[in-house]
């Protein structure tokens, strides 16, 4: 069967035409994992507070409880976040008018319904927070969890970094692991929740006890509750609910992926070059019968 010059040239017009158009389309987001790497770096023991009928607190000198973060123990924080990208900045698109003078966008992302953080899928909506280890994440009487942080695009060179400046990282509510008090005993011991069930005064801090809070190297909980159980027919308020409190501490760094210059991208073939390679099949063709013709 014979193909002519003619109808290569037009099948080759034909197939390089959706390429073309999809690769002067560009997408106006993406979706990136914004991730934290360190380890725990105090002994969370060392910090347990326990408060005193008075209200004041005093640091607890009993046995340690068998906490599951350890000092030195690895520990990763991560979420992703939907960003724009150079395509959300071109004349028309929706963020052209609102780059910085620099040539960078300062903008915010946040879990769904909080902090305005957006519908799932746009641009500044922030996943939930996963963290390595025991701490897992709760709702809290009906209110969303959360997450934010506050981000820099730079649309000349196609990076983002994190703008502690602006805000620092937060999320929240976690669940476990905790601490219990015993008040007659005066011991403190760890359990698998941070409000462990029918414990009196649970919902002092709601159901979720841990939430994190950041900046460029450091992750910290602070005053995680310790519970007492209510002791029967005790009258004072101070055998149940929160008896004392405890912090955690990370060190570490936060790693965002690289576009641009960095290297983290794909390139898509412009629409010239695969015109060109078309044109090149057809020289080949041709070539090749004018050999034919002169043998």
């Amino acid at each position: 069967m014979k193909i002519s010059v003619s109808t290569v040239v037009v099948a080759i017009g034909i197939a390089a035409s959706p390429i073309a158009a999809s690769a002067q389309t560009a997408p106006i987001s993406r979706t990136i994992p914004i991730t934290f790497t360190g380890v725990v770096a105090n002994d969370v023991n060392s910090t347990i507070q326990i408060r005193q009928p008075d209200g004041s607190t005093v640091p607890y000198t009993g046995p340690a409880p068998n906490y599951p973060y350890k000092p030195g123990d690895t520990v990763t924080i991560n979420f992703n976040a939907t960003v724009p990208t150079q395509a959300a900045f071109a004349a028309g698109a929706p963020y052209a008018n609102q780059l910085s003078a620099d040539g960078k966008y300062r903008f915010s992302v946040s879990s769904p319904y909080y902090n305005g953080g957006t519908a799932p899928g746009g641009v500044g909506n922030a996943s939930l927070t996963d963290v390595s280890g025991a701490i897992n994440p709760v709702s809290n009487s009906g209110q969303p969890q959360n997450t934010r942080m506050a981000l820099v695009y730079d649309v000349a060179s196609d990076t983002y970094s994190i703008d502690f400046g602006a805000g620092n990282f937060a999320a929240g509510l976690f669940n476990g692991p905790g601490m219990t008090y015993d008040p007659v005993s005066g011991l403190v011991s760890a359990n698998a929740s941070a409000c462990p069930g029918g414990n009196y005064g649970c919902d002092v801090l709601g159901a979720g006890g841990i939430s994190l809070s950041g900046n460029a190297t450091q992750v910290s909980t602070n005053n995680i509750g310790i519970w007492a159980p209510s002791l029967p027919g005790s009258n004072d308020p101070t055998s149940g609910g929160v008896r004392g409190f405890f912090n955690m501490l990370f060190t570490g760094s936060w790693n965002l992926p690289t576009y641009g210059g960095g290297g983290g991208s794909t390139d898509v073939p412009a629409p010239g070059m695969i015109l060109l390679f078309g044109a090149g099949a057809v020289a080949l063709l041709q070539s090749r019968r004018r050999r034919r013709a002169r043998a």
